[in-house]
Parts: structure tokens; sequence; C-alpha cells
């Protein structure tokens, strides 16, 4: 039997520092901790084979109050002993003061592990007591076909950043009777004069031999190791994402490896490792390990999962010699015990699944396929553009199921706007990637300035719970879509002064002093520094007259501007076309487009669309063949900005294009 006592770990992550003691003892009232001295005597057996009492009492006392039990032996021996003395004192203390620190409010709470067990197998029922331990423990009510058994008490005591975390553990095993659902219900507790009241649980008991855990110990040589296949239920419909366990017993397991699942009409998820635990299994406590994953079918009818292989390595126990100090000491069962290797093969049945179809009657017409439990959130800005101006929808569907096959119905009916391909993205929340959202974003051009709003969604998709489909909408987002040339609303102009300077402090001495040189009069610079304000001056007025100039001339300084920006902007394509850079080449084409046709018609570079060339060129007497080459760049610009699959233009042409079509415009004289 395993003697009471405690471990001390101590964990320094960066500037954190943590310690964590741990200790076990029944139920059965508080019993005392183990006396100091007994350590002292562990240590005492490793360095003289001769039998030494432990003290009966605290190492600290005086020999003159009880004879010492070192007298006899050497020096050495008498230091070594009385120095692990010394340390196992200095321990103890120190545990009982950690025990006495102050800690955080009291909380209580209870938790089930598992929460799905089969006919013949237990799980874990914790009373978890933070910041304090109870005054009374709670009478557990009598259930019906189930069966409480208290199986131990762990004390933990955690000190992070200055920060103490007392908590103290009950753990009872549950079995069951009976298969079905059965309620734990809520318990209420004292701790420290303060009610504390937990969550009810709900506790899935299958039926033996489904999904459950396999057989163990029943024949005449006790197996090491088990293995089977777990699902929650064995009627699915078609696109349903069903968990599933492959979970292995073993007796003190070192590693394990399983096969592939053989899963023909399925579709294998993402797996994850499950926790350890030690479960007692008809009367032999096996540790419960292996791999959890999903499945979802793909077809209809009886389907398969399994049969299922793998291997694990067990540790067993074998018998040590005896004689030496170091197995005297080693082999007390407070320490481990000694154990060899030994490698198992398992196996676990197939598990058949019954596949239905999904139900013809009541499908809306907006249905992709979708199954699970889905929500709906739409959003799109900005809000306020010009015909021609681009609208990002952003849609999240939220839930369980599977999410990276989830998809929209068709938008090809919204005939105001053009609607470019969607992007779309998966994030998941839990490990096996059934859990969590899906963003898909839709580009929106509107067509004309009639539109008001962006119309709304439909989402529908079967819940296989309720076993009915369910349609989601979103309202209608309002929008405002200006004609083109107008401006939009002002933007706000952040505030950048500077922060005011702090009052500087009264310099308490005078320093160094500089010596008096000869008068100015007699310097060279003098006469330069009485003709500098002259020169200054005539600097000034030629800058302030150049200024006035252009202010009365902004269309001159806008073409000015313009100018040296399509210079620029040339010399850029030409390095973007030798590289091949698609997206950054037709981005700046588009941009210099903008600010030439801008320039030209004096608008805004931004309300420049290719709208603009047929409502302000073309009834101006401009060549049709540079409208349609303005209407051909235009084009080509939008189908790489809202869809970037490859436009196989030749991008070294379509540079001299450009720098061609920009020239034109240029000399345009639109008056």
């Amino acid at each position: 039997m395993k003697r009471p006592g405690s471990r001390c770990r101590r964990v320094i992550p960066g500037k954190s520092t943590a310690i964590t003691v741990i200790g076990e003892r029944p139920h059965a009232g508080l019993s005392p901790d183990p006396p100091a001295g007994w350590l002292t005597a562990r240590f005492a057996r490793l360095c003289c084979p001769t039998p030494v009492a432990p003290p009966s009492g605290p190492v600290a006392q005086t020999a003159g109050n009880t004879p010492s039990p070192l007298r006899g032996t050497s020096a050495p021996q008498r230091w070594f002993r009385r120095g692990c003395s010394a340390a196992s004192t200095l321990l103890w203390v120190a545990l009982s003061l950690l025990v006495t620190l102050p800690g955080r409010a009291a909380s209580f709470r209870t938790e089930l592990d598992p929460a799905m067990i089969t006919v013949g197998e237990a799980a874990s029922l914790l009373l978890i007591f933070e910041g304090g331990a109870p005054d009374v423990l709670p009478s557990l009510p009598r259930l019906p076909n189930l069966t409480l058994a208290p199986a131990g008490r762990e004390d933990r005591i955690s000190i992070i950043n200055g920060r103490q975390t007392a908590t103290t553990t009950f753990r009872y095993l549950v079995t069951a009777a009976a298969p079905g659902t059965h309620t734990i219900p809520a318990l209420t507790v004292s701790v420290d004069g303060q009610q504390l009241t937990s969550q009810p649980l709900q506790l899935s008991v299958q039926p033996a031999g489904q999904g459950g855990a396999p057989a163990a110990g029943g024949g005449a040589q006790l197996q090491r190791a088990l293995l089977s296949i777990n699902v929650p239920r064995t009627n699915v419909f078609v696109g349903e994402v069903l968990p599933v366990d492959l979970t292995l017993y073993a007796i003190n397991p070192r590693r394990f490896e399983l096969g592939q699942l053989p899963a023909d009409g399925f579709t294998l998820g993402k797996q994850a490792q499950i926790e350890p635990a030690r479960v007692p299994l008809n009367g032999v406590f096996y540790t419960r390990t292996g791999t959890r994953t999903t499945v979802t079918p793909n077809r209809v009818g009886e389907l398969k999962l399994g049969p299922l292989n793998g291997r694990v390595e067990v540790l067993v126990p074998v018998a040590r010699r005896r004689g030496d100090p170091f197995d005297d000491f080693f082999s007390d069962p407070f320490f481990n015990r000694a154990s060899e290797v030994a490698v198992a093969d398992v196996a676990a049945e197939a598990v058949a699944i019954t596949v239905w179809p999904l139900p013809a009657s009541n499908q809306p017409p907006a249905f992709t396929g979708a199954v699970g439990e889905f929500k709906l959130e739409a959003t799109a800005g900005p809000t306020n553009v010009a015909v021609g101006e681009p609208v990002r929808l952003r849609v999240q569907i939220t839930g369980r199921g599977a999410l990276a096959g989830l998809t929209l119905p068709s938008l090809d009916g919204w005939s105001d706007f053009r609607v470019y391909p969607a992007v779309s993205r998966v994030e998941t929340t839990d490990a096996l990637g059934v859990e969590g959202s899906k963003v898909i974003e839709h580009d929106l051009i509107p067509q004309n300035a009639e539109v008001r709003a962006v119309p709304p969604l439909v989402f529908s998709f079967f819940d296989p719970v309720n076993r009915a489909y369910v349609s989601l909408t979103n309202p209608p987002i309002p929008l405002l879509v200006r004609p083109v040339g107008s401006r939009g609303p002002p933007l706000a102009v952040a505030d950048t002064a500077p922060p005011p300077r702090e009052i500087v402090h009264l310099k308490p001495r005078l320093g160094a002093v500089a010596a008096i040189g000869p008068p100015w009069v007699t310097r060279p610079g003098f006469f330069i520094a009485l003709l500098a304000p002259a020169a200054v001056w005539l600097v000034v007025l030629s800058w302030r007259k150049r200024r006035e100039h252009l202010e009365a001339n902004p269309r001159l300084v806008r073409r000015r501007a313009v100018a040296r920006q399509v210079r620029v902007g040339l010399d850029e394509l030409a390095r973007l076309a030798v590289a091949g850079d698609t997206v950054r080449f037709f981005a700046l084409t588009f941009r210099l487009l903008q600010e030439q046709l801008g320039e030209r018609l004096d608008l805004p570079a931004a309300s420049i669309t290719e709208a603009v060339v047929d409502e302000r060129l073309r009834p101006r007497g401009v060549d049709g063949a540079l409208l349609d080459e303005l209407h051909a760049l235009f084009q080509a610009c939008n189908q790489v900005r809202y869809a970037p699959a490859g436009t196989g233009e030749n991008l070294q042409a379509t540079a001299d294009r450009v720098r061609r079509v920009l020239e034109q415009v240029r000399t345009l004289n639109l008056g």
C-alpha cells in the first residue's frame, strides 16, 4: 500500500515561479503528515545497512531529551545523517508555511471524466474546491442504477508570480448498472461558512458491446492491452460529422501505434490524442488513452468502420536482486518498481454504421448540402460608395459540422451588382476542426445609383438532431450609392500636434564662458553678414511671387504633378512587366489612368471609373479608338483586381500600350 507523502515541484518559466505540492490520502478523516524522521531513516539505510530506528518525534530534539541513535557510528556517517535530518525538517517547515499562505476566494465545481461510458465501465466524478476546503463533505444522493464509491483525495497548492491557489479534489468512481442518460444533480457544500453550489452533470451510458470498452479480466490470463472503436450512435445522416474514439486500454502503457482506420464510404477528419486516465474495467485498473477523430459519410447504406489493429508497449514488473543497499532503498513500495518493456498486439472489431439519406420533402431551394447546427452573420462595407466602386460582403457561418464544405447559394440573381468570385477561410475552435466558423467574402460592384441595399442572404442546412431543415436569413444591409464624379464624405484629419514640452529645470551653474574675440567690424564675415538679409529677402520675394502664380493656376499645379507622377509610374510599369508582377502592374495602371483622366476632366482621381469613359469623354468627340483602348485597360484592371486568376496578358506589350494611351489622353483638348 502506498504511504502517504508529498511531492514538490518547482518550475521557473521566464520570470514566473510556480511551486506545486501534491498529496494523497483517503477520505476517512484527515490523516496526519508522516514524521520528519522517516526521510532521515530512508537516507540512513542507504549509507549503512545496519537498521536504524527512525526518531519518534521531531528531528529538532536535543541530545539531552533522548539517546542519539547516531552514537557508535563513524564521523562522516553522523554528519550525513544530521544533514538529512536538518533538510527534512526545513522541508516540512516550508510546506507548512505554504499551506498557511492566504489564497483567493473559494470556488466549487464538479466534473465527469469521461461523460460517456458503457455498462461495466467506470467514470470519475471529481469534486474540485479552489481557495478552501469543505467544512463537511456533501452527502451524495442515491441515484437509480448508479453506484458512487470514494476513490481518494488530492491536495495541490500552486504559487505563480506570488499568487497562491489551493485546490482540493475528491474523486469518486461512478458505475452504471443500466444504459441511458443519467443526471447527477447539483451539489451544495459549505466552504469556510460560504454556501457553494455546483452545476448538474449528464452521464451517457451505452449498452455493453456497442461502441464501449471491450471485456477484460474474464479469461484465465489477464489481458494487458485492449482496443475498441467507440461511436456515440450507429445511425447517422449522409454528410453528418460523427465523432469516433479509437480507445486503447492498457496496464502501464509506454507508447502505442494504431494503424489507419479502414473507412470505406467515409471522409476522415483531423485526429487528436485522448488524454490518459486510469479507469477500472471489470475489476482491473487500466490506463485509457488512444486517438479521437471524426468521420463524415458520403454515401447512403450500411457502412463499416474498421477493423483496426495496433501495437502498444507496456511496462511489466520484474524481480530485482537483493542485498545491495541501493536496492534496499529504491525497492521500497514508496518508489517505482523495476520493470521491463513488453510489446502487445491489439485489435478492434469493425463497427456497423447505418447511413440515412437526407429527407427529400420540405427541402429549401437554397439548400447546398450543409448538415449540422449553424448561425449566420453578414456585414458589408464601405456602405457609402460611388457607382463602380467595390463593396465587400462578409458572411460568417458559425457552428458545428463540416465547415470546409459550407457554400452559399448562387448570387447570380443580384442583377444590380457585378459579383466577383468568393474568397473563404475556416477558423476552428476545437482540435478536431468541427467547431468554429467559415468566413466567405464577395466583392460587389454597384451598377447604378438606384441601389439602396445589399439583398438579404438565405442559408439553409439540415439539423440531424431535430431531423429538420433550417433556413437562416440576414436583413438587407443599407447602402448609399452616389453617381460617378460626386465627392464622398470628408475625411477626419487626425490631430498631429506635438505634445507640450515639459518645463526645463533651472541651471544651477553657469558653466564654461566663451572668451571675447576681436570686434565684428574687423572680421571678414562682417560685410557678408550685412548683405545676407538683402539676399534672403530677394529669395523670399521670388518664392512668394511663384507661389502666388501657382495658387492662381491650380490646374497648372495639378498638370505638373500628374506629369511627374505618370513619368515615374511608367518607369515602374516597365520594371513590374519584366518582373512579371501582374497584380501590382495592373493596380499601378489603374491609378495612372485615374490620375491622367482626372487631370484632363478636372475631377477627383478617386471618382474615375470605366463609366467615365462613356459619360464624359464620348460626348466631347474623343476618338473612338482611344475610348475602346481605355475600356479594354479598365476591364483588364478590374479582372485582376477582383478575380486574380491569371489574365494571359503580355505585360511588356501592355506597358507600351499604357504609355501610348496616356500620351494621347495628355494631349486631349477638353476645354
